[in-house]
């Protein structure tokens, strides 16, 4: 791997929601929390764990709304 995967799989794993990124046979393995994914492409492996993080966010803030109309 070179020295931008490197640093872009560091960065993400240092995020305050750490995404972590791995590399075996042939492919970019993503773990973020309970959510987890693959593929060949590390940009597509970064945009589905992204989306991921986000899709849990959005679902969380639907769930406190959702509480709190009721409360």
């Amino acid at each position: 791997m070179e020295s931008l995967e490197q640093e872009l799989m560091t960065m993400l794993r240092n995020l305050p929601i750490p995404i972590t990124i791995s590399w075996r046979g042939g492919q970019y393995y993503w773990q973020c929390g309970q959510g987890t994914g693959s593929s060949s492409h590390l940009i597509t492996a970064i945009e589905g764990a992204l989306r991921y993080v986000l899709s849990e966010r959005n679902s969380n803030a639907d769930t406190i709304r959702g509480k709190s109309a009721v409360d």
